[in-house]
C-alpha cells in the first residue's frame, strides 16, 4: 500500500522586517512551502496587517526594538485583545545573541538566527506548529472534559435532589401506612402487625404481653350534640392525654377504631396494666370535657378492658383481643367509666 505523501497545513505568515532581501529569502523558503506570506516593513504596518487578520506566525526581526518610533508594549496590548494565541519567531542577525523583550505565557516564541537556513525554518515551524495543534487538541479536551465532568456534576445533584424526594415521599407513605392521620397514633393495620411482632418475641422469652381496649362512653351522642368536627378535636385532645400516659418506647397507642383504643403494652403484667388503664381514665376525667348528653356524668368518660397473657408460639394472638374486648363489653353492661379485667381465655 502507497501512503498518501503528506499534505503541509495552509499557515497565514506575516514577516515583519525592514531589510527587503531577507524579506525575500524568507518569503521564497515559507512560499514553497504553500504558506501564505504577507509582509511588513516596520511595526506600525504590522498593526494594521493584524487588524486586517490575526496570522498564524508572526516572523519579527529583532532590531525593530530599536525603532524607536515603535513599541513592542503596543503591539503585546493590541494583541491581547484579539484573545487569540500566536507563533511568534524573532529574527536576530548574526552577532546579536538576543533581545530583551518582556513575552507573556499565552506566546509562543522561537529565535532564527540570520543568514537564513531553509532546512532549519521548515523543520522548527513544522515542529512549533505541531506542538502547537497538541496543546490546542489538549486544551479542547480539557475544556470537553471539565464541560461533561460539570454537566456530570449537575445531574448528579439532580439525582441527589430526586433521591431525596423519593425518600422522603417514602417516608411520608410509609407512616400514612403506619398511622391514623386524626389522632397522629397508630392505625388498626399496624397495631395488628405490631402486635403479631411482639407475639412471637415474648413467647422466645416467656414474658406477659397485656394489652387494654378503650371506648369513649356515650360518643355518638356526644357528636350529636357537637358536630363531628368538635367529635374529631375531642378524639385528638383524647389521643394526646394517652400518649401522656404512656412512657416507655416498646409501648404502643393505636386507634382501634371510630372512637376506641388500644394499649399494648409488652412485659407487662395484669397489675401493671391495670394501674395504666387507671391513670389513662384519671387523665380523661381531668379533661372535664363537657358531654350534656351523657347518660354517666356531666363530663366525658371511658371505659376500658384489660387482658393479659404470656403468649406461646403455637397459638394466634387474637384471643387477647377477644378477651381485652370481652372485658370492656362486661365493663359497659356493669354502668361503663369503670375498667374490666378478662380472665376466661378460648
Amino acid at each position: 500500500m502507497i501512503l498518501p505523501p503528506e499534505v503541509s497545513p495552509v499557515l497565514d505568515c506575516l514577516i515583519v522586517d525592514s531589510h527587503d532581501q531577507d524579506v525575500q529569502i524568507l518569503s521564497r523558503i515559507l512560499g514553497k512551502q504553500n504558506y501564505q506570506v504577507r509582509t511588513a516593513f516596520n511595526g506600525t504596518v504590522a498593526l494594521k496587517e493584524l487588524d486586517l487578520k490575526v496570522p498564524d506566525i508572526v516572523f519579527w526581526d529583532c532590531s525593530e526594538q530599536q525603532n524607536h518610533d515603535f513599541n513592542f508594549d503596543v503591539f503585546f496590548d493590541f494583541y491581547r485583545t484579539k484573545e487569540q494565541n500566536i507563533i511568534i519567531f524573532f529574527l536576530i542577525s548574526f552577532p546579536e545573541y538576543g533581545c530583551s523583550i518582556s513575552l507573556e505565557n499565552h506566546f509562543y516564541c522561537e529565535y532564527i538566527r540570520k543568514p537564513f537556513y531553509p532546512e532549519e525554518i521548515i523543520l522548527r515551524v513544522k515542529n512549533i506548529w505541531d506542538y502547537r495543534q497538541s496543546q490546542k487538541v489538549m486544551e479542547d479536551s480539557l475544556i470537553q472534559l471539565e464541560q461533561e465532568v460539570s454537566t456530570r456534576q449537575k445531574l448528579e445533584y439532580k439525582l441527589e435532589q430526586i433521591s431525596q424526594k423519593l425518600q422522603t415521599t417514602t417516608e411520608q407513605l410509609t407512616y400514612l401506612s403506619r398511622f391514623d392521620t386524626l389522632t397522629q397514633l397508630a392505625n388498626r393495620p399496624y397495631f395488628d402487625e405490631y402486635l403479631f411482632r411482639e407475639w412471637q418475641r415474648l413467647a422466645r422469652e416467656r414474658m406477659p404481653l397485656s394489652l387494654i381496649i378503650g371506648d369513649v362512653d356515650g360518643f355518638q351522642s356526644y357528636n350529636e350534640v357537637y358536630g363531628y368536627q368538635q367529635g374529631d378535636i375531642c378524639l385528638q385532645t383524647l389521643a394526646k392525654t394517652m400518649i401522656d400516659c404512656i412512657k416507655r418506647p416498646a409501648d404502643l397507642i393505636a386507634r382501634y377504631s371510630g372512637e376506641e383504643f388500644a394499649v399494648l403494652l409488652p412485659h407487662t403484667s395484669s397489675a401493671g396494666a391495670i394501674e395504666v388503664a387507671k391513670l389513662i381514665r384519671a387523665k380523661i376525667k381531668q379533661l372535664e370535657i363537657y358531654h350534656p348528653k351523657s347518660e354517666i356524668s356531666s363530663y366525658l368518660t371511658l371505659s376500658l378492658g384489660v387482658a393479659t397473657v404470656i403468649p406461646q408460639p403455637e397459638l394466634p394472638p387474637n384471643p387477647l383481643i377477644t378477651v381485652a374486648e370481652e372485658a370492656l363489653q362486661e365493663a359497659k353492661r356493669q354502668g361503663c367509666d369503670r375498667i374490666g379485667v378478662g380472665v376466661h381465655w378460648r
